[in-house]
């Protein structure tokens, strides 16, 4: 068993025995887990835990591009989608799917980000026709409605979706159409992004992948907390974030199960925890990112597994599972729960409708 592999096993162990307890001893029994991902991304410094991240994703963008050759049409190139590809992993993600030869768009809050993102990306890779903005605020509804509108006025099939965008213990605010943060951003924003572009999903061609960034903060939670989605109890960062990356993991697995047969395959990955922006709500001192640099994942070890689940033949077939450092490990205890799934999408699907009806965004 190498390294990642025991790591993954070791987490599913503790979290079992966490969830079994009550609110407290999931919240503040989540220490382990966590070193768990410290230990693995300082060992990576050393290229101890895994070989060197820039050879595997080489590997797996050489594969993916012999796959294609094999299969594509002449002059046909395919479409992929990475939501906050400005920077971190979104960025790295964006720059292997592009050169793995891929029309990557990449889907971002802010503009001058997004088109400093393409320059860089271009001008890393040499490819002057690969990479394209194009604005998308998760945050929003009515933004991410005029996103899908576009793509399915300007573009052909979709082959390819990665869910990466996201917001990690921010303090309390609502996304402009009342949502509580974190929940909005991570999950509604993703979801209403996801279901509009599901037939342009399906028309693809050798079938498409979608990508769906949840964590093992997914952990934290038992199950999701409908009234603090609500905010009915006082805000709490944490537990909000662990609610949004359990709703995530739900609709991967729920949205796996609705798409069998068509060809689109749908998969779940916790990135590890990364030196990236996301923890810009954590702490703001020159010491801790000092310490963060030195222990956590570089962005381009955290795209990995998202880089292996959107590129590599090795899981073509692979749906309705979640992977970390590159390995499936084990489900939350509630992933193929359908009740709790279905669950999820209907009370997601009625606060969608609910906020187009008060807000009458009708883009789509």
């Amino acid at each position: 068993m190498g390294l990642g592999s025991f790591i993954n096993w070791l987490q599913a162990v503790i979290a079992r025995r966490t969830l079994r307890g009550g609110p407290f001893i999931q919240y503040f029994g989540f220490a382990p887990i966590w070193a768990g991902d410290f230990i693995f991304g300082f060992l990576n410094k050393f290229d101890i835990a895994t070989s060197s991240a820039s050879s595997r994703i080489d590997r797996i963008v050489l594969q993916a591009r012999s796959k294609s050759e094999q299969c594509a049409v002449p002059n046909e190139q395919k479409l992929a989608i990475v939501t906050g590809a400005n920077s971190g992993i979104g960025y790295e993600t964006a720059k292997a799917i592009g050169r793995a030869g891929y029309y990557t768009i990449l889907a971002c809050r802010n503009p001058e980000a997004g088109m400093e993102a393409v320059e860089r990306l271009e001008r890393q890779t040499g490819l002057t026709d690969r990479f394209k903005f194009m604005e998308l605020d998760l945050a929003s509804i009515e933004s991410v409605d005029k996103f899908v509108h576009d793509i399915k006025a300007r573009e052909g099939p979709v082959d390819l979706l990665v869910n990466n965008a996201g917001l990690m213990g921010c303090p309390f605010s609502k996304t402009k159409d009342g949502v509580e943060l974190q929940f909005g951003t991570n999950h509604v924003g993703h979801f209403v992004l996801t279901t509009g572009l599901l037939e342009k999903l399906k028309q693809a061609k050798d079938g498409a992948r979608i990508v769906v960034l949840s964590s093992i903060a997914a952990f934290l939670q038992s199950d999701i907390d409908y009234e603090r989605v609500e905010l009915k109890p006082r805000y709490h960062e944490w537990k909000s974030y662990g609610i949004s990356k359990l709703a995530n993991l739900l609709f991967a697995t729920a949205l796996a199960r609705k798409l069998e047969g068509t060809g689109v395959m749908v998969n779940a990955a916790h990135p590890g925890t990364v030196a990236t922006g996301l923890m810009r709500f954590v702490c703001v001192s020159s010491v801790f990112t000092m310490l963060q640099n030195i222990v956590l994942d570089s962005p381009q070890v955290g795209s990995l597994t998202s880089i292996y689940l959107a590129l590599s033949p090795e899981v073509e077939s692979v749906t309705g599972k979640m992977y970390a450092r590159g390995i499936e490990r084990e489900m939350h205890p509630s992933g193929n729960d359908i009740a709790k799934q279905d669950n999820l999408w209907e009370y997601t699907e009625n606060l969608v409708a609910s906020i187009r009806k008060t807000k009458k965004q009708f883009y789509c």
